[in-house]
This record gives C-alpha cells, sequence and structure tokens, in this order.
C-alpha cells in the first residue's frame, strides 16, 4: 500500500501546484489589464493636454511645437473639406445650434427650428428652379418652396416639344396670394378658391 499511498501523495502535489499556477496566471492577468486601464488613462490624458495646448496657442506655440501644431490645423482642414463633400453628396447642411442635418433650401431646421443660413451657391439649372415669392433655388418637381413654404409655380411644362400646356393659378380672394391650378383650399390662409 506503500506504493499507492506516495502516487496518491504525488497526484495531490501535482494538483495543488497546477491549482497554485492557474492562480498566478489569473492574478497576474487581472494586474495586466489594470496597467492596461491605467495606461489608456495615461494616453488619453496626454491627448486632453495635448488638444488644449493646440486651441489654447494656435497661433502662439512654441518653436517645438510649431510643426506639429500647423500639421493639426492642415489635418483639420482637409477634414473639413471632406465633410463638406459628403454634405453636398447627401445634399444637407448642418444645423449651427444643434448639428442635425437639414437638407440644403430649408429654411428652419427640422430637429430644433433654428433659422439655416441662405444657400449663396448657384443651383445646376437643370435640377433646380427658383422660387417666384422668395429666391431660394428648389429642386424641380417640388410643388412648394422649401425656403418659404408658397407653391412652386411652373408656367410651363414641356413633355412633348412639339405640346407645351400652361398651367392656371389661381389667386385666392381673401389675401391675395397666388396658388396652383388645383388648389381647393388657399395654401396661405386657408380660405375656399
Amino acid at each position: 500500500m506503500g506504493l499507492f499511498d506516495d502516487i496518491s501523495r504525488k497526484v495531490t502535489d501535482a494538483g495543488q501546484k497546477t491549482m497554485q499556477k492557474t492562480k498566478e496566471m489569473t492574478d497576474v492577468a487581472r494586474i495586466n489589464s489594470l496597467i492596461s486601464q491605467e495606461e489608456n488613462k495615461i494616453n488619453n490624458t496626454y491627448y486632453q493636454i495635448g488638444k488644449l495646448y493646440v486651441s489654447l496657442h494656435a497661433n502662439d506655440s512654441e518653436e517645438a511645437f510649431s510643426g506639429m501644431v500647423a500639421t493639426v490645423a492642415e489635418l483639420e482642414q482637409k477634414i473639413s473639406g471632406y465633410k463638406k463633400q459628403i454634405q453636398d453628396i447627401k445634399g444637407v447642411q448642418h444645423c449651427q445650434n444643434c448639428g442635425a442635418e437639414v437638407p440644403r433650401g430649408f429654411a428652419f431646421c427640422s430637429s430644433c427650428g433654428s433659422p439655416m443660413p441662405k444657400m449663396q451657391e448657384q443651383k445646376n439649372s437643370d435640377e433646380y428652379m427658383t422660387c417666384m415669392n422668395c429666391g431660394a433655388s428648389v429642386k424641380k418637381g417640388m410643388k412648394f418652396c422649401t425656403s418659404c413654404g408658397k407653391p412652386m409655380q411652373s408656367m410651363t411644362v414641356n413633355e412633348n416639344p412639339e405640346s407645351s400646356f400652361e398651367i392656371k393659378e389661381k389667386i385666392c380672394p381673401n389675401c391675395g396670394t397666388v396658388q396652383s391650378g388645383d388648389s381647393v383650399f388657399c395654401s396661405e390662409c386657408g380660405a375656399k378658391l
């Protein structure tokens, strides 16, 4: 029986050593994770320090930092240009008050109601028409101006070069605004046409 006791003791010792090694490895992994978290906090703090320095000294940075500050300014300008390209592709602009995306030509932000800046760029005349009321560029096919809300007035529609027809307009007897020919009620005051 001495042989079996000896084997049993060796198996028990091996099991305890394995458990001890497993506990050590778990503890080391946990501590390494804590170290990594603290290093991330340090890197984030360095980032914040650099960002604060650039914001405070963009124009008067020390000579050792001037190249890096200039690089940051150049990269920010490139990013701004890329964001503008995305806005142009999507046909939107960002509200200066809340940052929401607002379709170009809208007079007010659909999220917060803030007035949107007037569009200065000239639109392609094949895709846009001019509102007779406010002068805004509005995509063809829109029934109402996206800037002032007045009905869009298309005097002629050319579906076939040989035939064109006029869309008749109605004048509201109550307020005098021009309404499209198919309107039953005035879009300005609600009076029956």
